[in-house]
C-alpha cells in the first residue's frame, strides 16, 4: 500500500508555535518530518495508549504488547518521511502495528509454548491469569473483570476475524480505514467484523455475571444492529 502525500501540500511552519493539542495528526507528522521532536512527543501521547490496548488484545502479554507498542512508535519516527497524506495518519500507524503483531504471532506459532501456573514464569512459558492482589475497590474489580472477560472472549476469535473486530470496536476505525490497514476488500472487512461480533456474543454471554457487563454487551449489540440498518 502506497501511503503518499502530495509533495506540494505543506503545513504552515509557524503552526508548531501554537498548542500542539490543536494540530491534527496529519500536520503533526509533517512537523516530525521537519525535525521537530515535540511534535513526535505529542503523537506518542495520542497513540501510545490506543496502540497498547489494541496490541495487548492480540498478543495477550503485557510485556510483549509494550515492546510492540514501542517498536511501532519507533518505526513511526524512523519512517516519518515516508508518510504521505493519501491515508489518514491513524490508518498508517495501525497498519504498522498490525504488521508487527502478525509477524510476532507467526514467530510464536512456530515454537511451542508451555502453560504455567507460576505467576513469574520462565521464558517460553505463558502465565495463566495469576490473581491481582492490588485491586481493593469494587469499581476497579469490576473494570478488571470486564477487561478479563473481553480478553478471554476475543482471544478465542480467529486472528483473521479478531484484527478487524478490534480495530472497529476498540479503536473505532471506519470500515474504509480497516480496509486500508488489513488490505482486505471492503465487503470482506464487513463480513469478518460481523462474524467476529457474532462469535464474541456467543463466547461472552455465558461468562457475564452482573448488570454492568450485560449493559456493555447490549451496547455492542445495539451498535451492530444500527450499522446493519445503515448499510
Amino acid at each position: 500500500m502506497n501511503l503518499s502525500r502530495d509533495e506540494h501540500q505543506q503545513v504552515n511552519p509557524s503552526a508548531i508555535t501554537g498548542d500542539l493539542r490543536e494540530i491534527r495528526d496529519e500536520d503533526l507528522i509533517v512537523h516530525v518530518q521537519n525535525g521537530r521532536r515535540k511534535a513526535f512527543d505529542e503523537i506518542v501521547s495520542r497513540y501510545k495508549g490506543r496502540l497498547f490496548s489494541f496490541i495487548l488484545r492480540m498478543v495477550k502479554d503485557p510485556d510483549l504488547a509494550e515492546e510492540l507498542t514501542q517498536e511501532t512508535l519507533i518505526r513511526v519516527f524512523v519512517h516519518a518521511g515516508k508518510y504521505r497524506e493519501i491515508a489518514k495518519f491513524s490508518t498508517w500507524v495501525f497498519t504498522i502495528a498490525t504488521n508487527l503483531v502478525r509477524n510476532k504471532m507467526r514467530q510464536r506459532s512456530r515454537r511451542p509454548r508451555l502453560v504455567s501456573l507460576n505467576p513469574a514464569p520462565d521464558e517460553g512459558e505463558m502465565p495463566v491469569d495469576p490473581p491481582d492482589h492490588e485491586a481493593d475497590s469494587s469499581s476497579e474489580v469490576e473494570r478488571e473483570e470486564l477487561a478479563r472477560l473481553i480478553q478471554e472472549a476475543t482471544s478465542q476469535i480467529p486472528e483473521k476475524y479478531r484484527i478487524p473486530f478490534l480495530l472497529r470496536e476498540v479503536d473505532q476505525l471506519s470500515y474504509e480505514e480497516i480496509q486500508q490497514v488489513t488490505g482486505l476488500k471492503l465487503g470482506t472487512v464487513r463480513s469478518r467484523i460481523n462474524r467476529a461480533r457474532n462469535r464474541f456474543r456467543q463466547l461472552i454471554k455465558p461468562l457475564l455475571r452482573n448488570e454492568t457487563l450485560l449493559m456493555e454487551l447490549e451496547r455492542i449489540e445495539a451498535r451492530a444492529e444500527a450499522e446493519k440498518g445503515n448499510n
